[in-house]
């Protein structure tokens, strides 16, 4: 029983273990179930996280550094601002392209609505008339961006598109790449959504690179973009800093501009640069395009900052990864001082303007049958024209008839443009030979011909210039309609520019339509518009006293109601006198009217370092304008300035240095003992005979027979021609008496090498290629022949003669200093070699340039100096229709030089203007006039005339 009980105990244990064995299996099977599902959930959930998280890269451009002058005055900083900024954030899709649009149409929309404006860079413009143009300048430039349009270098070659116009180009941009609207939006806004687009797509490849399509934003704007958030995705509001320059009138041609990065500068600065290289540049980033800012930008560009983080979907941070803070730049101190750039700069606008007032005849002057002579007089009427000719006022502006005489002259003008057309549809339907029309005709034929090229309606590459009817053409001895018709047969004129359908027209059907395409262009072509305002002026249409008044009509000039009922009597002497008076006011500057002369340049240089005090070119532009991003409505304004302010004439204007080369020429003749010493003397004559044609010396034509028997020294200061060209012609005569140019070239050259003129100056800033003369050593004696050298590189030489040898290399850079201002590098000009000439032959040639002051060509002009100074004149004719270029190159005091001053000044017909000019500079320098004395100074219109 016993047994039995302990048994059934037995059975109930071990069935209720089994039971609770079983339970517990159950239990660890459901919590080993919930535990797989938890990690497959875990696993799924941070499968989605990852998805969900993007890695982007933050970046910070680092500070630019300042640049500053000589004595610590800031010339180009950084000022905090706000941009719009625009990133690419949707998903790729059949309606992107629309999307993308429309945010670009409310981005344009929020920004210009609050006072603000669209700034990006476009490589395509839309000119004064309305017409597609291309902004590049170079084929290598505009290869890339239709590379960047059509996807490969391949497909542009292929279809010929280097060939488009960029009317065609912008076509295919809108209708086909980004798909936009053009009945939706205006032609002005779709041209506005095209370039955000351009510019946002260039960055497609770089993901999380915004493009700023807006700078220096306002409040107003700000709070805007904020608030509409929701319908402009990816555009933003971003801090930023805008390069501002002072003083940019004086600066710009020096310092240059900044401007967001081309392909070509990202590709160039970033070879050889791994792609992990945070130093490597980015599309955003901005660099310096021109001038010291782009000699320099390694040293003022800074450190750029990065941070990586993850965010979401929205772009919201989850975490940072991690972080580099950015560092500023260096700072940049010049070598240029401020208020010696400043003085020279305004000395220099006055003298030219002087000279152009004393060149104005209140007469009519006939350019093409004007005698070959000295002297070229402006005749007023040109003045007035080119008040229109330079858009200091504006023929488009005429609509707007603000005042009885804007109305009136907007009637004369669509008058003139009316019968112009009628003139130009008879000349067309005319067989009358070229060379039987008037001059006016012939002028708006040769527009007419030069425009149907550049619009690449008669196919220039297509044109075989050995035929015999073109080049019956080129002698203009035919019809231009006999001509065109047979450019037509002949497959030159480009049919499917003409022709909407491929279809077969005939000869005649299709000179109509090019008919109809010249009466097309003349409608919208203000340069036509100008040509014909140019005889109306002429032939007394239109009074130079209408046009002056458009001064005061459109905002030029500041109304005068004296001066205004002045120019309403019609008064011919009046408005000469008043046009002229403007210009001595500068009220209307020399550059505005662009007529010989309008420009010039100064360089002062220290010549016992090689250290630039003031590098000047007139005239001259505002760099903030073009600052970041280039303003189109400006940049066009200086393309089409007549007086060309981009061109930095001291280190790209190169000219004949003339009378001023001399001083080679007599270390040459004496070191060569072509001039046994300083004493040697050469009976000079009038005329140079022993080569022909025979030069003459400046004197023989002023009237008077010879210099007489003279020395070197006497040479340089009396400036003769006979004397050098008598050096130049022994330096080339071998031991049998036989002239060869090239052995006396030969021995010039090796005096101008080692003086520094033959090479760049060393200056920091683009500068043209020096060239020594290739043509013969008589010629080349006196500065003639065929050389060329800029200001800048002439002041290299005449610091080497100043100092006694020493030849530097030029430097506009003085040391690099930090944020704080310590200094980080001192920037030392360097020393190339020094000129090794016998005592006697340096003696001779700083006497001579000594004696040009106290008694040769300058005396009158130097008298009253307080500081004894050395220099040489020289004049130097390009073209015997224009006026010779003036120069003067200088060095104070004589005895121990501090300044070596050359003086520049194209077409002024004398180097008395710019003696004078040196002369000026060289005083206040040495403290004789300072600022005041130079803002007072009036513009002067009798400059000394000299000879050289």
């Amino acid at each position: 029983m016993i047994s039995d009980f302990f048994y059934s105990i037995y059975l109930i244990i071990k069935s209720r273990v089994f039971m609770i064995s079983v339970f517990f299996l159950f239990l660890l099977g459901v919590l080993a179930y919930r535990l797989f599902d938890l990690q497959i959930v875990n696993k799924d959930y941070y499968s989605k996280s990852y998805k969900l998280q993007a890695e982007k890269t933050i970046y910070t451009a680092g500070t630019r550094g300042q640049i500053l002058d000589a004595k610590g005055n800031v010339l180009a900083y950084n000022k905090l601002t706000y941009t719009v900024t625009f990133e690419d954030v949707i998903e790729s899709s059949n309606d992107k392209n629309k999307t993308l649009n429309e945010i670009s149409y409310n981005a344009i929309n929020i920004i210009e609505k609050h006072g603000d404006s669209i700034s990006v860079d476009f490589p395509i413009v839309i000119d004064r008339d309305g017409n597609y143009q291309f902004s590049v300048t170079s084929d290598t430039v505009k290869m890339t961006f239709l590379i960047n349009i059509y996807g490969s270098k391949d497909k542009v070659l292929k279809n010929n598109l280097m060939e488009a116009s960029a009317a065609e180009v912008y076509q295919y941009l809108c209708d086909e790449k980004f798909e936009i609207d053009r009945k939706k939006y205006d032609e002005d806004t779709c041209f506005k959504i095209a370039k955000l687009r351009y510019n946002v797509y260039l960055n497609s490849y770089q993901k999380y690179v915004p493009v700023t399509i807006a700078k220096n934003v306002s409040n107003d704007t700000m709070v805007a973009i904020y608030e509409n958030e929701g319908i402009i995705p990816g555009v933003t509001i971003n801090r930023s800093t805008t390069r501002v320059y002072n003083y940019s009138e004086y600066f710009a041609p020096i310092i240059g501009y900044t401007g967001t990065i081309s392909y070509e500068q990202m590709e160039s600065m970033n070879e050889g640069l791994a792609e992990d290289d945070e130093s490597r540049y980015i599309s955003s980033d901005v660099v310096g395009k021109a001038g010291i800012e782009a000699a320099m930008e390694e040293t003022l560009r800074g450190q750029r900052g990065v941070e990586k983080i993850f965010t979401d979907n929205t772009g919201n941070r989850l975490s940072t990864v991690s972080k580099t803070d950015s560092k500023p730049g260096n700072n940049v101190v010049l070598t240029i001082d401020l208020n010696l750039q400043k003085a020279t700069y305004d000395l220099l606008e006055k003298k030219i303007a002087g000279i152009l007032v004393s060149q104005i005849v209140n007469y009519d002057v006939d350019k093409d049958n004007e005698e070959e002579k000295d002297n070229h007089p402006i005749g007023i009427k040109e003045v007035y024209f080119q008040l229109i000719n330079n858009n200091v006022v504006s023929l488009s502006e005429l609509s707007k008839k603000r005042s009885a005489n804007e109305e009136r002259m907007y009637n004369k003008y669509k008058t003139a443009i009316k019968n112009a057309k009628a003139t130009v549809k008879s000349i067309m339907d005319d067989d009358t030979s070229y060379e039987d029309l008037s001059k006016e005709k012939q002028d708006y034929i040769e527009y007419i011909y030069e425009e149907l090229k550049n619009d690449n309606i008669v196919i220039k590459s297509a044109i075989k210039t050995d035929d015999k009817t073109y080049k019956k053409w080129a002698d203009r001895k035919m019809s231009f309609k006999e001509y065109l018709k047979y450019a037509i047969t002949n497959e030159w004129v480009n049919m499917a520019e003409l022709h909407d359908n491929s279809g077969f027209t005939s000869t005649d059907e299709t000179y109509e339509e090019i008919k109809n395409y010249v009466d097309k262009m003349i409608n919208k072509n203000s340069a036509f518009g100008k040509r014909v305002m140019y005889y109306r002026i002429y032939d007394g249409t239109v009074s130079g006293s209408e046009v002056c008044m458009l001064l005061y009509d459109q905002k030029v000039l500041e109304m005068d109601e004296t001066a205004y009922n002045n120019l309403l009597t019609y008064d011919k002497y009046k408005t000469y006198v008043f046009i002229t008076n403007q210009i001595k006011k500068l009220a209307i500057t020399p550059a505005q009217i662009a007529l010989d002369p309008c420009s010039g340049s100064v360089v002062v240089t220290d010549p016992n370092n090689g250290n630039v005090l003031a590098l000047v070119t007139y005239p001259s532009y505002d760099n903030n304008m073009l600052s970041g991003t280039v303003d189109p409505e400006y940049w066009s304004k200086l393309i089409e300035d007549k007086s060309d302010p981009l061109y930095n004439r001291s280190t790209q204007g190169l000219t004949a240095p003339g009378s001023t080369f001399k001083m080679v020429s007599a270390m040459a003749g004496l070191e060569e003992n072509v001039l046994s010493g300083p004493f040697d003397t050469i009976k000079t004559k009038g005329i140079f005979e022993e080569i022909t044609p025979s030069p003459k010396c400046w004197i023989y034509n002023s009237g008077h027979a010879t210099h007489g028997t003279i020395n070197v020294e006497e040479a340089l200061a009396y400036s003769c021609n006979y004397f050098f060209y008598q050096v130049g012609y022994d330096l080339g005569t071998n031991s049998k008496g036989k002239y060869d140019s090239d052995k006396g070239l030969k021995k010039i050259k090796k005096y101008a090498d080692v003086l520094g003129l033959t090479s760049y100056s060393g200056v920091e800033i683009t500068e043209s290629e020096p060239n020594f003369s290739t043509q013969s050593a008589v010629h080349s004696a006196i500065g003639q022949g065929s050389h060329s050298y800029a200001p800048v590189q002439l002041s290299r030489y005449v610091s080497t003669i100043a100092n006694g040898g020493k030849n530097y290399k030029l430097t506009l850079v003085d040391k690099i200093t930090d944020v704080d201002s310590k200094v980080v590098s001192d920037k030392k000009a360097e020393l190339t070699n020094k000129v090794e000439l016998s005592d006697s032959t340096w003696e001779a040639v700083h006497s001579g340039m000594r004696q040009v002051v106290t008694k040769g060509t300058v005396k009158t002009i130097f008298k009253d100096m307080k500081i004894d100074v050395a220099g040489k004149s020289g004049t130097a004719e390009e073209s015997s229709k224009r006026n010779a270029h003036g120069l003067f190159v200088a060095y104070a005091p004589y005895n121990k030089p501090k300044i070596s001053v050359v003086t520049v000044i194209p077409f002024s017909n004398s180097s008395g203007a710019s003696a004078e000019l040196t002369r000026d500079v060289i005083k206040y320098y040495f403290g004789e006039i300072n600022l005041k004395d130079v803002d007072k100074s009036e513009v002067s219109a009798n400059s000394e005339r000299t000879n050289d």
